[in-house]
């Protein structure tokens, strides 16, 4: 049987009753989440979940013609994947890793049988589900009310509250992705950012040098997501 954890450092699992805990843990198994691994592909049966102890998931929507941006991103706070939660066997979205870092991996039929058992279980994750569409949604309002500068201010404070960090590695060619737009446009987006003191940048990584100014910058689509979180799933 799995030694249960101390102290979980997912959000969710750490809020798991001991009679969840004694149900969840033995189907948990720790692994490692490099950059870039593939953790839902589109249209393919969701056969894992990944409850993430650290590191940082990428969820992309993608056209027909190849076309793709990023809707959301989930840590420490949540799970990969919701559809999965929702009794879904597949997605159209993709989700890989941004950052690396650790997760504990169950089964989908493991989780889905639990779910059936715990009222609790069922309620916390659906918090957690319902909680991430607000955040996709505010997404969806950023990239039709913002400016480029301000749409990339609300991706720094996002990624910070998962990663436990001030400072933490992206490329252009993700940043381009999380704002559909070319890399020269991310690239004067983060120089204007850079310029106001907000964040400094070097080679593959961003500092966040004055947090209450950027979420200044980045307006309401920071701040109404994360209190929504807190009230469904709680701190």
């Amino acid at each position: 049987m799995q030694q249960m954890p101390a102290i979980f450092k997912n959000q969710l699992l750490a809020k798991l009753s001991l009679a969840d805990r004694a149900r969840v843990v033995p189907h948990l198994a720790p692994v490692n989440l490099p950059m870039r691994l593939s953790l839902v592909t589109p249209g393919e049966t969701i056969e894992r979940c990944f409850f993430f102890e650290s590191g940082v998931a990428s969820v992309v929507s993608s056209t027909a013609d190849g076309k793709q941006a990023e809707i959301g991103i989930i840590g420490r706070e949540g799970m990969v994947d919701v559809a999965a939660v929702m009794g879904g066997a597949s997605s159209p979205l993709e989700v890989f890793v941004q950052m690396p870092g650790e997760a504990y991996v169950i089964a989908t039929g493991e989780l889905t049988a639990i779910l059936d058992e715990s009222r609790d279980f069922r309620r916390l994750l659906l918090g957690f589900a319902h909680s991430f569409l607000i955040q996709v949604s505010h997404t969806a309002l950023a990239t039709v009310t913002l400016n480029i500068e301000d749409r990339l201010a609300r991706w720094p404070l996002m990624s910070c509250d998962r990663s436990e960090s001030d400072t933490f590695p992206v490329t252009h060619e993700f940043l381009s992705l999380m704002l559909g737009v070319r890399r020269a446009g991310v690239t004067d987006a983060l120089n204007k950012l850079a310029s106001t003191g907000l964040i400094a940048t070097s080679r593959g990584q961003i500092t966040i040098l004055d947090r209450t100014a950027l979420e200044k910058r980045a307006g309401d689509n920071y701040g109404v997501p994360e209190a929504n979180y807190r009230d469904l799933v709680g701190d």
